[in-house]
């Protein structure tokens, strides 16, 4: 580990379409695995409402996707996938996808999750794929360019046993859950140096700890060889690795 700094600090900008760019950049030139934390992909029952199922795969999913919302804020996405889900053959509003109900995760077009589905899927993955400058596991293996994948530090806590609530909020109650975590990615084998230890401690928005818990799920994943649970995997949906 040799850095816990914010992507604004990386960059050295603080504004979305610019630190977009430059967090693409960064990625297509990254080393290994990166492992990103949102939603890859959207819910079969609301892709297959609005007609979007892809014949050819996640790839194509991304072109939809980019092609359907390219000018769409996240509001204006959500009351859109919403739509589609209430009209689904299944019902409901806010469906998952398989591998969130088995991860405990967030719709990918919930409250919390709109911005990061939106942004992440259009001005991120869909023009490194496009442009062949990155693999995705498990949708889009490619040889001899970095792996992305997605991950969900909420998922990877419980899976070791550690604190995965309210850890991001101020006070000594909260720091030290961070502090349990912390001791537990030390048993797990993560060496931190003592200078960035106490970053992760004052961070009480817990994002720091939250890119420590995102780099054991993308060493998890790269010692796995991406290997995924096929029940728990669906290839136009997206995996979330723990």
């Amino acid at each position: 580990m040799t850095g816990v700094r914010s992507a604004g600090l990386e960059f050295g900008v603080t504004r979305r379409a610019p630190l977009l760019e430059e967090l693409r950049g960064f990625l297509a030139d990254a080393e290994g695995t990166v492992g990103l934390d949102f939603s890859f992909g959207l819910p079969r029952a609301v892709l297959a409402e609005a007609g979007a199922l892809p014949e050819d795969g996640w790839v194509e999913f991304l072109a939809w996707f980019r092609e359907r919302f390219g000018d769409a804020d996240a509001p204006g996405m959500q009351e859109t996938l919403r739509g589609w889900g209430r009209r689904s053959r299944t019902g409901g509003v806010e469906h998952k996808r398989r591998t969130d109900a088995e991860r405990a995760a967030n719709s990918p077009y919930s409250n919390i999750t709109r911005y990061q589905t939106l942004h992440g899927i259009r001005d991120v993955l869909a023009p490194l794929v496009e442009e062949n400058v990155v693999s995705v596991q498990p949708m889009a293996p490619v040889e001899g360019v970095p792996t992305l994948l997605e991950i969900y530090p909420a998922a990877t806590l419980r899976d070791l046993g550690l604190p995965d609530r309210r850890y991001k909020e101020p006070g000594p109650e909260a720091r030290e859950r961070r502090e349990r975590t912390l001791d537990g990615l030390r048993r797990w084998g993560m060496t931190l140096p003592e200078r960035f230890e106490e970053a992760v401690l004052d961070d009480a928005d817990g994002d720091a700890l939250d890119s420590l818990v995102a780099a054991v799920a993308t060493a998890n994943a790269a010692g796995s060889e991406f290997e995924v649970e096929g029940k728990h995997y669906d290839p136009v949906e997206g995996y979330i690795y723990i």
